[in-house]
């Protein structure tokens, strides 16, 4: 069917816009069930041709907010409507032309879900939007992103596997998440499943936000975080000592904290880095 719709509007990928489309059926249907949506309000990021959205409407949602940059998706969508190919009956639908980035959500006060299949050069920007930028943050968002990202983000969840894989070290991206939302990958997404096939493999995000850190600020903590990671493999100890305190200080803080000394910046959870925040009172 995926193929029929291409060929049917001669649809071709932007590579100027990062254009690749899902063309997989059991992925699509997989990630449409993924949540429970029936009722629930959803803002779709980057529909493309309307290949997930199609699915997405089996699970009858109470609304259905398109955010699509690409002025010619949009009008093959209209056309898709128009030609009966898609029904929209009994939900509130709207398309927005619209940078995502620049774009507010427009269920106010309500909640609402965030399902995307975004180009992964703005995979970082679009989730400090909804982990930070916006009043009416999302309750869940299911995003498809390049798996190498995904597994990054993940690092600190997987914390306590660093012994059996050395790759699972925190990063700055990994908290900057962590802070605002519990993570979990719940699909594997092979290259051939896209038109055209990327370099890359991909995988799709659950995030489920929380407020668990709301007594730090945001502002303060990333920054922080950012100039900490300035030399990651850098011994912990060091690093204090050198900006702030006595090595005796220190000390007396990791030995509060349970911290061998040896600790390095990247082997800290997320937990740990906001008592590690807390102590240190910067």
């Amino acid at each position: 069917m995926n193929f029929e719709v291409l060929k049917k509007y001669s649809i071709k990928a932007k590579k100027s816009l990062g254009q690749n489309f899902l063309i997989d059926d059991n992925i699509l249907n997989s990630i449409s069930k993924t949540l429970d949506i029936a009722w629930e309000n959803i803002l779709e990021i980057g529909p493309g041709y309307w290949s997930l959205t199609e699915k997405l409407l089996l699970q009858k949602p109470k609304g259905l907010h398109l955010v699509e940059l690409d002025k010619e998706m949009i009008e093959i969508i209209w056309k898709r409507i128009e030609n009966s190919e898609l029904v929209i009956d009994g939900v509130d639908f709207q398309i927005f032309k619209k940078d995502i980035l620049k774009f507010e959500p427009e269920f106010k006060n309500e909640k609402y879900y965030v399902i995307a299949n975004i180009p992964y050069y703005i995979t970082s920007p679009i989730l400090k939007k909804f982990l930070y930028n916006i009043e009416n943050k999302p309750e869940k968002m299911l995003i498809l992103m390049q798996k190498d990202v995904g597994d990054k983000i993940l690092a600190w969840q997987n914390f306590w596997d660093k012994k059996i894989n050395s790759k699972w070290k925190s990063s700055v991206l990994s908290l900057f998440v962590a802070k605002k939302s519990y993570v979990r990958e719940t699909i594997k997404v092979p290259a051939k499943s896209f038109i055209p096939a990327p370099k890359v493999e991909s995988s799709v995000l659950l995030f489920e936000t929380h407020d668990n850190y709301s007594d730090i600020n945001d502002t303060k903590f990333l920054e922080l975080i950012k100039k900490w990671f300035a030399e990651p493999r850098k011994k912990l100890v060091n690093n204090l000592v050198k900006w702030w305190f006595t090595k005796e200080n220190v000390l007396g803080i990791f030995k509060t904290l349970w911290f061998i000394e040896n600790t390095r910046w990247e082997d800290l959870s997320i937990d740990e880095w906001i008592e590690l925040y807390k102590n240190i009172s910067v």
